[in-house]
């Protein structure tokens, strides 16, 4: 592993930490797991530059900044920023002051598709609320090595979903939206729940909101954080489910009371948000 480590690392001013962790078969199958991380205060001419490494690398700026050139970008990332590359594409990095960072690599299943995600989200630099950031600890559970695969696969995976929620609406912008939700909005939404059997159209809900479709549609969503049309769909499957839990109407009737306008429609869209299952084989599951 170490032959991934420059030899040299010209200004390189002090390593703080850096620490190997060797992860288990099954956490290397089944998990997301580290490779190795630390934190490094560095000054001009620190740079580092790799044509392919099979991991992703996650930096928390602390102080300073950070350049890169990254899939024909070049950008720059100070401090409080997280960074997060995929290391399997071409990247340099380097500083023109002095800068201090922690960092880590890791890899896992599936990390490359929600990196993916992430990336086309939001590129690569994000910020985080303080408390929300849990780079630190990641780095504390491998300098610790005491066989906690399971611990920092969670911890990875905390940090990335938080970074990707972030990319979406931003943590402070979206408890303040659920608090003060426009009355057009609330108005739509208090539609919704009380009409979700019938069938609703954007231009009908735009229409009781006093608002044009598009300003609707892009209001709504900034707020609810789902489409109207999705987030229709979804509270008709809740009551659906409800209702095949709760009572013994059949299937067809359940489409009708939902509002689905035929019972494929609703066997197929409730197939699709849980994976497979038929609303039959969900009512016999939970009786």
């Amino acid at each position: 592993m170490n032959y991934y480590i420059p030899k040299v690392e010209p200004g390189l001013k002090a390593k703080k930490s850096l620490h190997f962790y060797e992860s288990s078969d099954i956490a290397k199958k089944i998990y997301y797991y580290v490779l190795w991380g630390g934190e490094y205060t560095v000054d001009v001419p620190y740079s580092i530059e790799r044509d392919y490494m099979n991991s992703f690398i996650a930096f928390w700026i602390q102080s300073g900044t950070i350049h890169f050139h990254y899939m024909d970008q070049s950008f720059s990332a100070s401090e409080n920023e997280i960074v997060v590359l995929d290391c399997k594409e071409k990247h340099h990095y380097y500083v023109k002051g002095e800068t201090n960072f922690q960092f880590f690599h890791f890899s896992g299943k599936q990390m490359q598709e929600f990196y993916n995600e992430l990336y086309n989200s939001n590129g690569c630099v994000f910020t985080l609320p303080f408390e929300k950031n849990n780079v630190p600890k990641i780095l504390s559970l491998i300098e610790a090595n005491h066989e906690n695969d399971f611990n920092i696969s969670l911890q990875i995976y905390k940090l990335l979903g938080n970074l990707l929620e972030s990319s979406r609406t931003g943590f402070e912008h979206r408890d303040a939206n659920l608090l003060k939700k426009p009355q057009e909005i609330q108005t739509a939404l208090t539609y919704i729940h009380e009409n979700y059997a019938s069938k609703l159209s954007v231009e009908e809900l735009s229409n009781i909101s006093n608002l044009s479709t598009y300003h609707f549609s892009r209001t709504f969503k900034k707020y609810i954080g789902k489409s109207p049309h999705q987030y229709l769909l979804n509270y008709r499957l809740i009551q659906a489910k409800n209702l095949l839990i709760e009572t013994n109407l059949s299937i067809e009737q359940i489409s009708i009371e939902c509002g689905f306008y035929s019972i494929a429609h609703f066997i197929k869209a409730f197939s699709k948000s849980t994976e497979g299952l038929t609303p039959g084989k969900f009512r016999k599951l939970h009786l």
